[in-house]
């Protein structure tokens, strides 16, 4: 499985649209790939673009904090059947990590309604 997480400068699992980086985390071996957050330059479609840019590497889940996704990517995550771990609050990568590791995080296939923006 590959979850893609977005992180800022400090490496704290964040919204898309506040994160610099996107990490590709390969669950069965336990490493990472890197990229440059697509959103930051971008005006307008910004959660979809980085939903479709981690599908196409091929994450199958999204750590998701509140307002990872707006109704609209959501929506697409959704038909495209993205798996979603719920994180109540950005947490750092590590944290994330030791939790997956310790089978603490658990994934579903919908997100509770306050934890999307509106579009």
């Amino acid at each position: 499985m590959i979850i893609a997480l977005v992180l800022d400068e400090q490496e704290n699992v964040v919204p898309i649209i506040e994160g610099a980086t996107i990490r590709l985390y390969h669950t069965s071996s336990q490493t990472y790939e890197d990229y440059p957050n697509i959103a930051k330059q971008l005006q307008a479609g910004r959660r979809s673009a980085v939903l479709h840019f981690a599908k196409e590497k091929g994450a199958d889940a999204f750590a998701s904090p509140p307002n990872m996704f707006c109704e609209r990517s959501y929506a697409q995550a959704v038909e495209q059947q993205v798996k979603f771990y719920l994180l109540e609050q950005p947490i750092p990568f590590r944290e994330f990590e030791k939790r997956w590791r310790n089978g603490l995080l658990s994934s579903s296939d919908r997100l509770p309604s306050e934890m999307i923006v509106a579009s």
